[in-house]
């Protein structure tokens, strides 16, 4: 959300207010809570002196407020600003660690977190270039300390896990991530699958219920006028008897490419078990056109060879329902109508369609 702001030169700026605002007041009011650690921890007598530990925490609270102005007033390309954070998050945290010597010793893990956090939202490379500058930074600063002197193995191991233990995270994350991503694939799959007939590769019955609930909450909500066919196939019977299951689920593949090859992209095409088929008609705003459609299905289907028996043929028996209608409110009520208006093509003589009043 953009708020207009008229400075004083008359010059309309935008405040940001998105994510990264709230970073930037993240960083500020995590300081304050350190601040009111350190003058807890004082009071109680845990830390004894704190003038050089002022310096450096000031110096970082400081930062952090200005930076919230220069997000807030967007003064710099995000991009500009997003390298510069980098740099200034470590290069003033070092600072303050070796201004503040040990008061800073309960927030060394902070470059670990920086780095971590540019990671994850900037991605791997500004990981990478945040741990760097944190462990040279954070190093410099304990070395160069007095107070730190005395510790170099600790040295050593902070500055290592500055830089080791954002790489490792961030490999995690993305296993984690590509993890979810292949689980996503396989239920899409399985989903894609579920819905799939296994032997023309159309949609299933489940698959054509989906979309006929779909199209049947489109046509209530628009009104647009719809049709959904249901087709049985006239003589596949006698090629199942005559020529083989084998033979019959060929002519069910072709059946199903022909289909596919009359209808419209937007169109959906199912098997719905055995030799009966449906198609949900998205735009039946033409009735002409739908009979034309129906009749193509037909002298289509109606074009099939059957392997090895020349004289043998099937034929197509279609039953349309068109919507809206105020008999057919729901899948159920619009499949019967459908049934009942092919069962009324086939005791018409087969190889025909039937369809309700408009």
């Amino acid at each position: 959300m953009d708020i207009p702001v008229t400075a004083s030169r008359s010059k309309t700026l935008s405040l940001n207010l998105g994510g990264e605002m709230g970073h930037a007041c993240f960083r500020f009011a995590g300081t304050m809570v350190f601040v009111m650690y350190v003058a807890v921890a004082h009071w109680v007598g845990h830390i004894a002196d704190l003038r050089n530990a002022i310096t450096g925490i000031a110096a970082y609270l400081g930062f952090g407020a200005i930076w919230i102005g220069v997000v807030g007033f967007s003064l710099l390309t995000f991009r500009s600003r997003r390298m510069i954070s980098i740099v200034l998050d470590q290069a003033v945290f070092a600072f303050a660690v070796y201004e503040g010597g040990d008061v800073l010793a309960p927030v060394l893990w902070a470059p670990v977190v920086m780095a971590i956090g540019n990671g994850l939202r900037n991605g791997p490379r500004f990981a990478k270039l945040s741990s760097l500058l944190g462990g040279a930074g954070v190093g410099a600063a304990l070395i160069l300390s007095p107070y730190w002197h005395a510790g170099k193995l600790v040295t050593e191991g902070i500055v290592l896990a500055i830089i080791i233990l954002p790489r490792y995270t961030l490999l995690l994350s993305e296993q984690i991530a590509q993890a979810k991503r292949e689980m996503q694939q396989r239920a899409a799959r399985f989903e894609s699958a579920s819905r799939t007939d296994s032997l023309t590769g159309l949609m299933n019955r489940a698959g054509f219920f989906q979309c006929l609930q779909k199209l049947i909450q489109d046509v209530a909500r628009n009104g647009n006028r719809s049709a959904v066919m249901l087709l049985d196939l006239d003589g596949f019977k006698g090629v199942n008897d005559v020529c083989g299951h084998g033979t019959g689920d060929d002519v069910l593949k072709c059946v199903a490419n022909r289909l596919h090859d009359c209808v419209e992209a937007a169109d959906k095409v199912a098997r719905l078990g055995g030799d009966e088929f449906g198609i949900v008609v998205a735009d039946a705003s033409d009735l002409r056109e739908l009979e034309r459609l129906a009749q193509a299905i037909i002298e289509s289907i109606a074009a099939i060879h059957v392997h090895g028996q020349g004289d043998m043929r099937i034929g197509a028996s279609i039953g349309i329902c068109l919507l809206p209608d105020d008999d057919c409110h729901d899948e159920s009520s619009v499949m019967e109508t459908a049934d009942r208006l092919m069962y009324k093509a086939k005791k018409a003589g087969k190889n025909r369609y039937c369809l309700n009043p408009c």
